[in-house]
C-alpha cells in the first residue's frame, strides 16, 4: 500500500511539473460563429445540463484527480468544498487503493462529507469486478461511477498491468448490473468512434472522452522511471476535439458525452458544448491552480471559466446549451484534415 500511495504522490508531483510546459490550446481549430444581432441577456442564460437523468446546474465538472494518501485528503476536501460552493459535479480519483487499504478510504469519503448534497462520481479501473464497483460507489454514496481506461499508462508504468483481455466483457457486465449511471472515461489518450460504438453496444450511456492535449501519463511515467523511459511515445493519443467529434458522430444519439483532456477556458467549454458534449471536465489545470495558488485561486479560476462560458453563449445568441448546439461553427486545420481522412462529415451535427 505504501508503494501505491508513493506512486500517487509522484503522479501529482510530476503532473505539476509538466503543467508548466503545456500550451492547452487544443480547441484552436474550432471557431464559434459570432452573432452581431444577439438579443440574449446575460441574466437569462441557462447553463444547466443532464447526464442520463443526473441534473447538473452547470456543465463544468471537477474531474478525477487523486485519493488514497494524506495530501490527497487535503486536496479532495478543498476541491469538494469549492464544488459545493459553486454547484459543480466532482469525481474522485481511482479508489482501488481504498479497497485494499481501509485507512485510505477517508481521503475519498471526505468528498461526500464536505458536499453531502452534491453530484459526486466514484472511480475505479476497467479491470474491476462488479462487486468492487459497487463497493466504491457505496464508499462515497456516489451518484455515478467512472470506469477509467488507461492502457498506455499501464503499459509504460513499471508496476502497471500488462494483460487486458476481458476488458469489454467486464465493462458490459458492470453496465448491466450497476444501478447508478456508469461513465467510461479515458485518462488522456482519447476514444475513437470504433471503440465508442463498442461501448454503446455494451450498454454504456455516458462516455468521458479524456482526449490528448492535457496531462500526459506516458510522460509522467517516463519521469518516474527514467531508466526505461520511452519518450517517443509521449503525445500518444487522439486530440480532445477530434476524439469528441469521433465519438459524437458515431454514438451521439445514444450516449451522453463529456469533453475532457486539456480544457482550460470557458471558451473551451462553449466549443465542446457547441460540438455536442453534455458537460466538460477539468482536472490537471484545476490541480495546478489549487496547489500553486490555494483554494481562493482555484475558486476564482472556476468562476472565471463559468463567466467565459456565459459570455461566449451571449455572443453567439444562445440562451441555453440547446441553442448553442444550433449555432454554426467552423472546423479548420489538423482537425478538419483528420475528419476528412476518417470519413467523418465536419458538419456531423
Amino acid at each position: 500500500m505504501k508503494k501505491r500511495a508513493r506512486r500517487k504522490r509522484e503522479h501529482i508531483r510530476y503532473s505539476l511539473m509538466l503543467e508548466r510546459r503545456l500550451k492547452r490550446d487544443i480547441f484552436s481549430d474550432i471557431t464559434l460563429l459570432h452573432n452581431c444581432l444577439s438579443e440574449v441577456n446575460l441574466d437569462e442564460i441557462d447553463i444547466s445540463t443532464q447526464l442520463q437523468g443526473l441534473k447538473l446546474k452547470k456543465p463544468i465538472i471537477i474531474n478525477a484527480i487523486t485519493g488514497g494518501f494524506p495530501l490527497a485528503f487535503t486536496i479532495n476536501r478543498q476541491m469538494a468544498k469549492i464544488a459545493r460552493e459553486l454547484d459543480l459535479a466532482m469525481a474522485v480519483g481511482s479508489q482501488r487503493i481504498a479497497l485494499r487499504d481501509k485507512s485510505a478510504q477517508k481521503s475519498f469519503k471526505v468528498v461526500r462529507e464536505e458536499n453531502p448534497e452534491g453530484i459526486i462520481f466514484a472511480n475505479i479501473g476497467a479491470d474491476a469486478s462488479t462487486e468492487e464497483v459497487l463497493e466504491v460507489v457505496d464508499m462515497i454514496k456516489a451518484d455515478a461511477v467512472q470506469i477509467h481506461l488507461n492502457i498506455p499508462q499501464e503499459i509504460v508504468m513499471a508496476e502497471g498491468r500488462k494483460k487486458f483481455e476481458g476488458t469489454i466483457e467486464k465493462i458490459s457486465k458492470i453496465a448491466s448490473e450497476v444501478k447508478v449511471p456508469v461513465i467510461v472515461k479515458e485518462v488522456g489518450f482519447g476514444i475513437a468512434k470504433e471503440e465508442a460504438k463498442i461501448l454503446a453496444d455494451c450498454g454504456i450511456k455516458i462516455i468521458d472522452i479524456g482526449g490528448a492535449g492535457g496531462t500526459d501519463f506516458i510522460a509522467i511515467e517516463n519521469m518516474r522511471n527514467k531508466k526505461n523511459a520511452v519518450p517517443v511515445l509521449e503525445g500518444w493519443g487522439i486530440p480532445t476535439p477530434i476524439s469528441l467529434i469521433e465519438v459524437l458522430s458515431e454514438v451521439g444519439d445514444r450516449v451522453d458525452v463529456i469533453a475532457s483532456g486539456g480544457l482550460k477556458t470557458g471558451l473551451d467549454v462553449a466549443k465542446s458544448l457547441a460540438l455536442g458534449a453534455k458537460a466538460a471536465g477539468f482536472a490537471g489545470f484545476v490541480l495546478y491552480k489549487l496547489m500553486k495558488g490555494g483554494p481562493s485561486a482555484l475558486r476564482k479560476y472556476l468562476e472565471r471559466v463559468e463567466r467565459e462560458l456565459i459570455y461566449s453563449m451571449a455572443m453567439v445568441g444562445a440562451r441555453n446549451i440547446s441553442d448553442l448546439r444550433k449555432r454554426p461553427l467552423i472546423i479548420e486545420g489538423r482537425t478538419y484534415n483528420w475528419l476528412k481522412f476518417r470519413g467523418i462529415n465536419a458538419k456531423f451535427r
